[in-house]
C-alpha cells in the first residue's frame, strides 16, 4: 500500500497529465493534471478503456500508444483533439511510450499529455484576423478545401464555388479575397436570386440617368464598385440569358456598358461565383450557356454538406457556443452528451447554416449550464438518426469472422511467434493480444 501511495504522490506532482493502461487498453492510473485536463475523476476512469474517455477518432485510427508499441519505443509531440466531460474540445500534445516489466516483456503503455488549448487559442485568434475567417474543420473533406484554398489565394483566377445552400460559399470567397493580391480593394457581393431581372442588370452594371422611370441620376453597378477588387456573385446559375451575355462579355473583354448608356466602361475585377445548383446540367438543359460556364469554371471548388464532415460538428458547436456567449453575454460551458448525440446523427439538410441556428436557438431555451436535447429545435431533437458509417450486425459479424481467419492463418504462419505475425498484420504487439483475447484465439 505504501508504494501504491508514493506511486499516486509522484504522479500527482507532475504537471502534465498521465496516464497508464495495461494489455486491454484499460487504465490502471490517473494523476491529478489528468483529471484537471480532462474533468474525468480517477475513480471515473480507472478499469475504463481510454478510449471511452478521450472519445477522439485518432483511438482508432492512430492510436500514440498503439504506434510506440508497434515501433518499440516512444512517439511523440502528437496533436490531438479531445473532448473533455463537458463536452468542449480541447487540444493536447500527447507522448506515448511502452511500459515494460523485469524481464523485458510487454505490459502496457504510459501517455503523457499537456493542454495546448490556450495557444491553439491564441493561433485560431490570429487566424480570424490573417488567415481563412471563421472557416471551421478539420475533417479529410475540409482539408482537400484548406489545401485548394492554398492554391487559389495567390492568384486571380476565375473560381465556381458550388455547394448546398448553408455549406458557407461566401466564407469561401472572402478568404480568397483577404488573403489574396487583391485584399486592399473592394469585395462586394451580390445575391443574383434576390433581385428580379430588370434590377439585377441595374445593380450589376449601373445605369445612367434617364435610362428608365425613377433613374434619376446616374447609379454605379457592383461592378464598378468592385473594380480593383472582387466580386462574388451568388446564385449564379438563376441569372438569365441576357445577362449571361452582358457577363460574358466583361469576362472577354474587361468591359461593359450602363443601362442606358452607350459608352464603354473598363473594369478590372476578379469573379468569383457561386451556385447551390448542377450548373452544368443547366447547360445541358439549355438555360445556361456553355461558352459562359466554361469562363466560370475556370477553377471548380465543392463544398462538402456538414453530413458529409460530420466529424466536425463538436468543433462547429463549440465555435459556436463560444460565439453566441460573447453576442448574449451568456456562459454555456457546453452540451450534454445525449445533445453531441442527436447532432452527429441528425442529417443537417440546411447544414451549418441550420445548425448555427440550433445553437442559436438552444441558448434562448438554456436555463442552466450545458445545453441538453429539451433546449434544441423540436424537428432535431425528435428526427431519425441518420446512421452514419456503421455496418449491420450481419455484415460486421461477416468482417469479424474474415479477421479472425486471417490473424490464424498469420500466427501459424508465424509459428505462433505474436511479434512477427503483428508485423505481418501492419498492428502492435497489444492489438493482436486485444484480437486474440476478443476471438477466442488460444497461444
Amino acid at each position: 500500500m505504501e508504494n501504491h501511495q508514493l506511486f499516486q504522490s509522484i504522479l500527482n506532482s507532475i504537471s502534465e497529465g498521465v496516464m497508464t493502461i495495461d494489455k486491454d487498453w484499460k487504465i490502471a492510473s490517473w494523476n491529478r493534471a489528468a483529471e484537471r485536463i480532462t474533468g474525468f475523476h480517477r475513480e471515473e476512469v480507472i478499469g475504463q478503456e481510454c478510449m471511452k474517455v478521450f472519445r477522439t477518432p485518432l483511438c482508432r485510427e492512430n492510436c500514440p500508444v498503439d504506434r510506440a508499441l508497434s515501433c518499440g519505443h516512444p512517439y511523440q509531440d502528437v496533436e490531438v483533439a479531445i473532448r473533455n466531460k463537458r463536452n468542449e474540445v480541447v487540444h493536447l500534445l500527447v507522448n506515448a511510450s511502452p511500459l515494460y516489466d523485469a524481464d523485458g516483456h510487454i505490459i502496457g503503455g504510459l501517455e503523457t499529455f499537456r493542454d495546448v488549448s490556450q495557444s491553439r487559442w491564441m493561433r485560431e485568434e490570429l487566424q480570424r484576423h490573417y488567415g481563412y475567417t471563421n472557416i471551421v474543420g478539420r475533417s479529410e473533406a475540409m482539408k482537400q478545401v484548406y489545401e485548394v484554398l492554398a492554391s487559389l489565394v495567390s492568384t486571380d483566377t476565375t473560381v465556381l464555388i458550388q455547394g448546398e445552400s448553408g455549406t458557407g460559399k461566401e466564407l469561401i470567397a472572402r478568404a480568397l479575397h483577404f488573403h489574396g493580391p487583391r485584399k486592399e480593394k473592394s469585395f462586394v457581393a451580390v445575391n443574383c436570386s434576390a433581385l428580379p431581372e430588370g434590377l439585377l442588370e441595374s445593380e450589376l452594371f449601373g445605369h445612367a440617368k434617364g435610362a428608365f422611370t425613377g433613374a434619376i441620376r446616374d447609379h454605379l453597378g457592383k461592378f464598378e464598385l468592385a473594380n480593383g477588387g472582387t466580386l462574388f456573385l451568388d446564385e449564379i446559375a438563376e441569372i438569365s440569358q441576357a445577362i449571361q451575355v452582358k457577363l460574358l462579355r466583361v469576362l472577354e473583354e474587361r468591359e461593359f456598358q450602363r443601362v442606358g448608356d452607350n459608352r464603354n466602361v473598363k473594369v478590372d475585377i476578379r469573379l468569383i461565383t457561386a451556385t447551390n445548383k448542377d450548373l452544368y446540367k443547366k447547360v445541358l438543359e439549355g438555360s445556361f450557356r456553355d461558352d459562359l460556364y466554361y469562363r466560370l469554371s475556370v477553377f471548380p471548388l465543392h463544398l462538402p454538406p456538414l453530413r458529409e464532415r460530420i466529424e466536425d460538428v463538436p468543433l462547429l458547436v463549440g465555435h459556436l457556443i463560444n460565439k453566441f456567449n460573447k453576442q448574449m453575454g451568456r456562459d454555456i460551458q457546453g452540451i450534454a452528451d445525449r445533445v453531441l448525440e442527436i447532432l452527429e446523427t441528425y442529417s443537417w439538410p440546411g447544414n451549418i447554416r441550420e445548425l448555427a441556428n440550433a445553437i442559436e436557438h438552444a441558448f434562448v431555451h438554456c436555463k442552466g449550464l450545458l445545453i441538453h436535447p429539451s433546449d434544441l429545435p423540436h424537428n432535431i431533437a425528435n428526427a431519425k438518426p441518420m446512421i452514419v458509417g456503421h455496418h449491420s450486425p450481419k455484415a460486421q459479424k461477416r468482417l469479424d469472422v474474415v479477421e479472425r481467419e486471417l490473424i490464424v492463418k498469420e500466427l501459424e504462419a508465424a509459428n505462433w511467434k505474436k511479434s512477427v505475425a503483428a508485423r505481418r498484420l501492419g498492428m502492435s504487439r497489444m492489438t493482436l493480444w486485444r484480437k486474440m483475447e476478443k476471438y477466442g484465439i488460444a497461444g
